[in-house]
């Protein structure tokens, strides 16, 4: 599948945000204010009570240098129980930008950040991919469906109906609430002759990419 853009790069830590400030040292401001000036964020919580509807602490509109000659945008949301990561670009660059947070905030404030005390890590990638193969491939019965949904809606002029989606989503047992499903469907607001699908996953996004090019191989038609 061809990429369009990266509509989400997302990498989650969960662990004990405390355990990074064992003795309860007084980081507000100071902690904000080094964001801010480090990583160029427009927008900063004004105190550690300004928190969005999800209770994070949000600092977004920065930027980061995730390698050589490449800056990219990044959004950090801060819970107590873990960090949240935004970019639009991969979800390898998102977990860089956390650790690049957590290695120089140890640096700069003395923190007991190490690598063991993160419990979990998950990501999301949302991407929109071009493809001229269709999804009836997943199975072909599967058109049989459309008829029969078309001629069971009354009137004359009747709807046509196409395969629009497959989403796959995480066993009861697997704590589906921590991760997201396998979704690949047609783009919004888009036609089927402009090819245009949008999918997320749970995944690195170079996996997630690798995923949709055997998913176009093997099963669209």
């Amino acid at each position: 599948m061809n990429l369009l853009n990266v509509v989400t790069a997302r990498a989650i830590w969960l662990f004990d945000v405390n355990e990074l400030n064992p003795s309860g040292k007084a980081l507000f401001p100071e902690l904000f204010g080094w964001l801010e000036k480090e990583y160029h964020f427009n927008r900063v919580p004004k105190s550690v009570t300004d928190v969005d509807e999800t209770k994070a602490l949000v600092f977004s509109g920065g930027t980061f240098q995730v390698k050589e000659k490449t800056v990219i945008n990044v959004e950090l949301k801060i819970y107590n129980d873990g960090f949240v990561a935004n970019t639009w670009s991969s979800t390898h660059a998102a977990e860089t930008f956390l650790e690049h947070i957590s290695i120089s905030g140890k640096e700069e404030f003395s923190l007991s950040y190490k690598p063991e005390i993160i419990r979990r890590k998950m990501y999301l990638s949302e991407l929109n991919v071009e493809s001229l193969r269709e999804l009836i491939g997943i199975n072909q019965k599967l058109s049989q469906l459309n008829v029969k949904v078309t001629e069971l809606i009354p009137g004359i002029l009747r709807p046509t109906f196409e395969v629009g989606g497959i989403t796959l989503s995480p066993a009861q047992s697997m704590t589906p609430q921590l991760l997201s499903p396998f979704r690949l469907e047609r783009k919004l607001n888009t036609s089927p002759d402009e090819h245009k699908y949008y999918s997320s996953a749970p995944l690195h996004t170079d996996d997630h990419l690798k995923l949709l090019d055997w998913f176009e191989e093997n099963l669209m038609a």
